[in-house]
């Protein structure tokens, strides 16, 4: 084993091998104060051009890292960090709430991207909008460093382009196409905020932005658990004795810091290299003195020089205040499982018809077989009017689970059925034909949902795997928007009545027809079914897949598997599941709180006997929590979304075995060979509540690797100060792929996203108020993200380190410390005595 504190090996001194290092060598040559404000003046005086493209991009880079190198002033890594936050030195900061009136470039991306923000949907142009913009961004992103001349422009380029791929049913793009909106929102410096004038000018909103984002993370999250549960089962302390792995971290605090992490971290990162044979190096000063690097930034160059050393074979990268809490947990472990290339999301694509050609769907078609406890959601509409005869037809076809009995409900937006003519003239749901809906509304402004049939689906149906619905739309017309990510309609009329009042622009497309066809797993979610317990299963087809189609036969493991109580199945911060979004069920209900929070009416509805379902308020009845009383199978439309607080059989572990569908128990009987997976998987990463985290990642020995490091730190130590390690990570892993013409998850292929618990887990309180996983028993390592004042979190860094070396545990604590709350939990204690000490 090789330790180093102070400072890496000098074999690994960084040298002039690639861009960044060049740029940082050729600077230390300007060493004199009458040079830099050459330089400077140089940079100010070359902006016209560098925005006309006459000034080389490595020239723009070199000018950048002057002005930055300027800033800093030969200052501690503190003074260069706060006076970058004041844009110091950060090329055109001053623009930043604007976009350039330059007559070229920046003036025909705005142009494009107002003309385009509702015809990006039109069934006859928007297609080849939505190219346009997607070249454009992807021009206009390629030099980092210009984007501040139109920052908020930028922000709602990506904002259009996710929203056009929400309508097309493409939610992994326009999900990543938000998180990359984010991350430039944090470029404003503007708490956040886009400023309200600019808001409106460009129809962006930050806590759109972000309220999007977790909507589709919410709605994705079942086809990840899908991917994490056809994973082999590993041994967590699998050791492969040929694959060599260290460890680094950068501790730079002074030796008089209050914060005791200078201290306790070491330590426990040697404790747990001495017990699997792997190399720690952890830095105690700032890697890249004297040379105006943003110690966060450092991180990144620093991992890129251990690799190129070819010392290692993977490298983990952790942040100083995540503690390793389970020791006998190996990184080789996590790296056998998720460095694969079937842990890779693929491009889910689904089919859906009507008559303009023009996709509106949500389908599961494609792609990997549900759970059986999975709620399926499945939106088709028509862009345009079907104001005639022949109307439109409406087809979608939902992947489903031939295991599984499922209950349709179909609901219709009222677009335009105020008469007898104007209705959907047919509709058939697995070959079952289901006669008309024609809902009546008293208006043509009433663009509300109705409720049109709730119904068994025919076995036989289910037994394809698919279920397709068809319908026909006829004589409405597109007077109502729709927003398939909210699941809600509205009047046109009224959105432009209030558009010309100064009110919000309208983003959203306008529909001739919009149907959301829920299918619901009949035994998974009714209480007319038999409970779990009642249930006897064979203990031995529960634990082997019998009369499952298991294609391989039971894994020999040198320990028990997983027990199911533990990851991927969570039950820690988000054990819920989502049942209907903008509905709330048409069953009686109870009030169980007013202006809480999710978590909280989720804990409020465990505690009383018999709640299952909840509904917890959004928009105008935002925080307002009800107790579901019923089986919660119909719906009415309302500012709600219904949650079923035991989506999972809550029985003992081998009666839940049982219930598990074949896919699940193929998955956990699934045997391997004990060899290292197939090359092609270099970084391994976790997503927290908005974004992919660069808190702790595992990153493997390749060209890739060094190449995207390096580049990453050029990007936020050269191009855009402003960034974040973060931030630079996010933007090169996504960017590329989300603004190419590529469907699918957009995420860079030589990257997987593991679970958060797997690298990343929270103490409680940052878990509960950032919607992440909190630390449970048998997590790697925990992490306190932000936590900087000492008399909070030394305590809790202590304990944390307490409980890595066994001198602590939550068993033979006799009174719980407000240490233990907020590491350990329940969540909504922790956030009730943090808000208490706050007071």
């Amino acid at each position: 084993m090789h330790f180093t504190i102070r400072g890496a090996p000098s074999s690994l001194v960084p040298s002039c091998t690639g861009t960044a290092s060049c740029l940082l060598l050729y600077t230390e040559t300007l060493r004199s104060r009458e040079v830099w404000g050459f330089q400077a003046e140089m940079h100010r005086s070359l902006r016209p051009w560098a925005a006309l493209g006459h000034v080389t991009v490595w020239m723009q880079q070199f000018l950048a890292l002057a002005a930055i190198h300027l800033a800093a002033g030969g200052k501690s890594p503190a003074d260069i960090k706060a006076r970058v936050e004041e844009g110091q030195g950060v090329p055109f900061f001053d623009e930043r709430f604007s976009c350039r009136e330059d007559g070229g470039a920046w003036t025909a991306f705005r142009e494009l991207v107002e003309y385009g923000r509702l015809r990006v949907f039109d069934p006859e142009e928007g297609e080849e909008l939505a190219k346009e913009l997607l070249l454009s961004m992807a021009d206009r992103t390629s030099n980092i460093s210009l984007i501040l001349q139109c920052n908020v422009g930028v922000i709602a380029g990506y904002h259009l382009l996710a929203r056009r791929y929400v309508a097309a049913g493409d939610d992994w793009r326009a999900y990543r196409l938000l998180q990359l909106a984010l991350i430039y929102v944090f470029t404003l410096r503007n708490a956040l905020r886009v400023p309200v004038d600019a808001a409106r000018d460009w129809a962006t909103r930050t806590d759109l932005i972000v309220s999007e984002i977790k909507i589709l993370k919410e709605r994705l999250q079942q086809e990840q658990q899908r991917r994490y549960l056809r994973l082999p089962h590993v041994d967590p302390s699998l050791r492969i004795e040929t694959m060599r792995i260290a460890v680094v971290s950068i501790c730079a605090y002074p030796p008089e810091h209050p914060l005791v992490l200078r201290n306790i971290t070491p330590e426990n990162r040697r404790s747990y290299g001495r017990l699997h044979g792997y190399d720690v190096h952890v830095h105690y000063d700032h890697p890249m003195p004297e040379k105006g690097v943003h110690i966060q930034h450092s991180k990144l160059q620093l991992v890129a020089d251990y690799l190129r050393s070819g010392l290692y074979d993977w490298v983990a990268w952790f942040d100083c205040d995540s503690i390793i809490t389970n020791l006998n947990r190996t990184l080789d472990s996590i790296i056998f499982k998720y460095a694969r290339r079937d842990a890779r999301f693929t491009s889910e694509r689904k089919t859906t018809s009507n008559s303009s050609g023009y996709d509106t769907f949500g389908g599961h078609d494609a792609g990997t077989e549900p759970l059986e406890d999975e709620v399926l959601e499945s939106f088709v509409g028509h862009v345009g009017s079907c104001n005639s005869d022949d109307g439109c037809f409406l087809s979608t076809t939902v992947r489903v689970n031939p295991q599984a009995h499922y209950v349709a409900t179909l609901r219709v937006a009222q677009i335009d059925m105020a008469e007898d003519s104007e209705r959907l003239s047919f509709v058939t749901i697995g070959g079952q034909d289901m006669g008309e809906c024609n809902p009546k509304p008293d208006s043509d402004y009433d663009c509300r949902l109705h409720h049109c049939f709730t119904v068994e689906v025919p076995e036989e149906a289910v037994a394809t795997g698919r279920v397709t619905l068809e319908a026909r739309a006829v004589r409405t017309n597109n007077d109502c928007h729709c927003s398939r990510i909210h699941g809600i309609c509205y009047s046109a009329a009224i959105a432009a009545l209030e558009e010309a009042a100064e009110g919000e622009k309208v983003t959203d497309p306008r529909y001739g027809a919009f149907l959301v066809l829920t299918l619901t797993p009949v035994a998974a979610n009714s209480s007319r079914q038999p409970e779990p317990a009642e249930i006897e299963p064979n203990q031995e087809e529960a634990e082997t897949g019998v009369g499952c189609s298991c294609q391989q036969p039971p894994m020999t493991c040198s320990r028990a598997p997983f027990d199911l109580s533990m990851w991927p199945m969570s039950e820690g911060a988000q054990p819920a599941a989502l049942r209907r979004r903008g509905a709330e069920c048409a069953d009686p209900d109870v009030l169980l709180g007013i202006s809480v929070s999710l978590p909280l009416c989720l804990q409020l509805c465990r505690e009383v006997p018999g709640c299952r379902f909840v509904a917890y308020g959004v928009g105008r009845k935002r925080g307002r929590c009800h107790w579901e009383v019923g089986d919660c199978l119909e719906f009415e439309d309302d500012f709600y979304m219904v949650y079923d607080v035991a989506p999972t059989l809550a029985a003992s572990p081998a009666s839940r075995t049982a219930h598990l569908g074949c896919s699940t128990r193929c998955a956990l009987v699934a045997e391997e060979e004990n060899n290292l997976p197939e090359q092609g998987v270099d970084l391994l990463i976790t997503e927290e509540g908005w974004g992919l985290s660069s808190a702790n990642w595992l990153i493997r020995a390749s060209d890739w690797s060094i190449d995207f490091l390096e580049r990453a730190f050029l990007l936020c130590h050269a191009d855009m100060p402003l960034f974040g390690d973060q931030d630079a990570m996010i933007h090169l892993l996504l960017n590329p792929g989300s603004l190419s013409f590529d469907a699918g998850d957009s995420l860079d292929p030589h990257a997987v996203i593991v679970p958060q618990r797997e690298l990343n887990a929270y103490d409680a309180l940052n878990a509960h108020f950032m919607g992440c996983d909190a630390f449970e028993e048998g997590d790697l390592l925990v992490t306190f993200p932000g936590c900087k004042d000492p008399a909070a979190c030394n305590p809790l860094f202590e304990l944390a380190a307490a409980y890595s070396n066994g001198s602590f545990s939550l068993e033979h604590e006799t009174a719980r410390s407000a240490a233990s709350i907020r590491l350990f939990g329940p969540l909504e204690l922790a956030a009730e005595l943090y808000r208490a000490s706050r007071r």
